[in-house]
């Protein structure tokens, strides 16, 4: 794999298309409404465009690099026990969290990862409200690679666990 560069037009893509994955499941009439529902503060509609934003990330991620086989989306809380929490204090802690199970860890695949989160980083300036915190926009990546996923390990064992439940966003050859 050579040299990939994720320019901020790549990302803004990816998120006016989870706008429009957002919209539908929440019944906006269009990205532009959920833009403006998120703005003035919609956890439920900005969830929809994290997990949207999250499926775009996985379809870029296993285009871009072969060794990915699959991508998840967790929430972190369920794995370290903070469980006691109200409502607004988790939400705030959510960020846009994944795990790339991929055949073989790569400096290539850690490269793109750096890449895509200093993207998502530069263009959650027009995603958030008055009530954002630092981490409801951060995108926090994690790699597993085969080994890991078949003896359970690290990350690896995050993937089958019956706990925490990650959910695929995105998968080679589905």
């Amino acid at each position: 794999m050579g040299t990939v560069t994720i320019d901020a037009t790549a990302i803004g893509d990816m998120i006016e298309r989870a706008l429009v994955f957002c919209s539908q499941k929440t019944g906006l009439q269009d990205g532009e409404r959920a833009l403006e529902a998120i703005r003035s503060g919609d956890c439920c509609v900005c969830g929809y465009l994290r997990y949207g934003l999250c499926k775009e990330l996985g379809e870029y991620l296993g285009g871009i690099d072969a060794s990915v086989q699959a991508v998840y989306t967790y929430e972190p809380e369920y794995c370290t026990g903070v469980a006691d929490l109200a409502g607004a204090e988790l939400e705030a802690m959510r960020g846009i969290n994944l795990i790339i199970s991929v055949d073989r860890r790569s400096a290539a695949l850690s490269s793109i990862v750096a890449s895509l989160e200093d993207g998502v980083r530069e263009a959650r300036g027009r995603l958030v409200c008055s009530e954002a915190t630092g981490l409801c926009w951060a995108l926090d990546v994690k790699v597993a690679d085969a080994e890991e996923v078949a003896s359970r390990r690290g990350y690896g064992a995050l993937i089958s666990s019956l706990y925490v439940a990650p959910l695929k966003v995105w998968a080679r050859g589905e």
